[in-house]
């Protein structure tokens, strides 16, 4: 019994392993593409470039923009979209959780229905608002239209985390003293600490991604995110695959990182809030 048990779990290891490799291959040749001199990809096609060139990674464009240009430009956008989601979702999921009253289904609603609609939608009022307050080609308009798509989904995560904590800890808070401030930072935000963390990932994974808002409001090329310039690899003559591929790296390493760091965190703050109110 205990060798067939041993047998079974050998067996399911290889799988895992065989299974893993074959979702990262495509991850490995888009890297070692973007390391291959220019033209190699076709013409000498293998599992290894002849030398490692780093040309597609530091060369301009023809506005004289580097890919680390845009590489700044999208962590500002996507660090401060998340920042400014975080400030205004966890005190208004608290309120949502804590709170009774008749306009809290509504809230939601609310929440949910945003939540459900294409961002093209509010296109057109956020650039008529944007045109007045002057925040077109500024990255500020784009991490607050960002804002919009992540603010309701962190609340609908954050939610189930404040409805879940017993009201006996504010309780005890407040005999302690604590003002119902002081409660929410200290006792409420440390509880649900997991779930900020998870609500936090999502939203910058979000944010990283978008492409609607910042096409819409960054005319200006040195302004421009990294999901903008992926078309740029594509010209008249065809595609240029190691600039394509190396553009590609950069979007999608960061944010695999991230992912493998907090990985832990993530999937807890996900499970639990699947379960929870």
């Amino acid at each position: 019994m205990k060798m067939k048990t041993g047998t079974k779990n050998t067996l399911l290891m290889i799988a895992g392993i065989v299974i893993t490799l074959l979702f990262l291959f495509p991850l490995y040749w888009m890297i070692t593409t973007s390391l291959r001199p220019p033209g190699e990809t076709f013409s000498n096609p293998s599992f290894f470039p002849s030398r490692i060139c780093m040309d597609s990674y530091v060369l301009e464009n023809e506005h004289g923009v580097t890919l680390f240009t845009y590489l700044k430009n999208s962590c500002i956008v996507s660090i401060g979209a998340t920042l400014i989601t975080m400030a205004l979702a966890i005190p208004a999921s608290y309120g949502l959780a804590r709170f009774k009253n008749r306009m809290i289904s509504v809230g939601l609603f609310v929440f949910l229905v945003a939540q459900m609609l294409p961002s093209s939608l509010i296109l057109t009022p956020l650039f008529v608002n944007f045109s007045k307050l002057g925040l077109i080609n500024n990255h500020v308009g784009v991490m607050l239209a960002d804002a919009t798509i992540t603010i309701p989904f962190a609340v609908i995560i954050l939610r189930t985390y404040f409805k879940d904590i017993p009201k006996e800890l504010e309780e005890a808070a407040i005999i302690d003293g604590c003002g119902p401030w002081k409660t929410f930072i200290k006792i409420m935000v440390p509880v649900s600490s997991s779930g900020i963390v998870t609500a936090l990932s999502m939203s910058l994974f979000m944010a990283w991604g978008d492409m609607v808002f910042s096409l819409t409001f960054l005319n200006q090329e040195s302004l421009k995110t990294l999901p903008l310039i992926l078309y740029k690899a594509m010209g008249e003559l065809g595609v240029r695959w190691e600039i394509l591929m190396a553009y590609s790296t950069v979007v999608v390493l960061p944010i695999l990182v991230i992912f493998i760091i907090m990985q832990k965190y993530i999937v807890n703050g996900l499970t639990a809030g699947a379960v929870k109110g």
